[in-house]
């Protein structure tokens, strides 16, 4: 349960990741506003599918379905951070 709920993170954390590149690389001057709008809007997505899973998990699985989701969460905001730094810094 727990790696079936961090791939469906990590592949909705990837579409983010090449929608945020291509908007930087197109030069479409994604600001932090919308930087801001995506990362809010993956973490209400993010949010939701945790809260599903632990909804039909047993009790003691919790804590480890919030701490390897959220990791997982970290972890790639750093990538689509590292991937559009150069763009949004200008």
């Amino acid at each position: 349960m727990i790696i079936v709920m961090n791939i469906i993170i990590s592949l909705i954390g990837l579409g983010g990741i090449i929608l945020a590149r291509n908007l930087a690389l197109d030069g479409t001057g994604i600001g932090i506003k919308y930087h801001l709008f995506i990362l809010a809007l993956k973490l209400i997505v993010f949010s939701i599918i945790i809260g599903i899973f632990i909804m039909y998990a047993e009790k003691h699985l919790w804590s480890l379905l919030l701490l390897s989701g959220m990791i997982n969460i970290i972890i790639i905001h750093f990538i689509e951070a590292f991937v559009t730094q150069k763009k949004l810094s200008h």
